[in-house]
């Protein structure tokens, strides 16, 4: 557990498209200019539920200035891949930490139902409309989960179905992504 995260907006960025083999020691010497907290043990990675490294990390940084820095890494390339690197910060961190991974809980019957490759700016009320489209027949109640900070959206991708059961709610995304294509 790190200290002094509790509500506190830290000096976090999150870097994406790193490669799967990548070390702590690797990202410490991509962001050799910057200060990271705790060295090594400040970049956090993300793996998913089946125990692999996602590609992705959060990297905690001694400061703003060190939070700039690292944010000019943006599109650089890491071997033979570009990183995307983005602010971030301890609230969406922990969150991402708590709730992915191996020991994450199980998330078989947790009622969400999560959404793949959405653009970028699509909006709540474009996939509520798309989703509701599909489901005519069914009384929907479309609640999506926006976590404390409004910077989170749409990182979480996750739609939870109220009033829906887990299967009519993969039918009919899955109905839905065929109508698009």
């Amino acid at each position: 557990m790190m200290l002094g995260t509790e509500g506190g907006e830290g000096f976090v960025v999150k870097v994406r498209g790193l490669p799967w083999s990548c070390s702590a020691d690797e990202v410490q010497w991509a962001f050799s200019d910057c200060k990271i907290q705790n060295g090594a043990q400040g970049v956090r990675f993300i793996y998913t539920r089946e125990g692999r490294p996602s590609g992705e990390a959060f990297v905690e940084l001694e400061s703003e200035d060190e939070v700039k820095l690292a944010l000019k890494k943006d599109r650089e390339t890491m071997g033979h891949r570009y990183v995307e690197v983005s602010k971030s910060n301890n609230v969406e961190m922990d969150w991402v930490l708590k709730h992915t991974g191996p020991s994450s809980p199980d998330t078989a019957n947790d009622g969400f139902v999560r959404l793949r490759g959405l653009l970028f700016g699509c909006s709540k009320e474009e996939i509520g409309t798309g989703i509701s489209k599909s489901l005519r027949a069914v009384e929907l109640k479309l609640e999506l989960t926006m976590i404390h900070h409004k910077n989170l959206w749409p990182c979480s991708g996750q739609v939870p179905m109220t009033d829906l059961g887990l299967a009519e709610g993969i039918t009919a995304l899955e109905e839905e992504l065929a109508l698009k294509g």
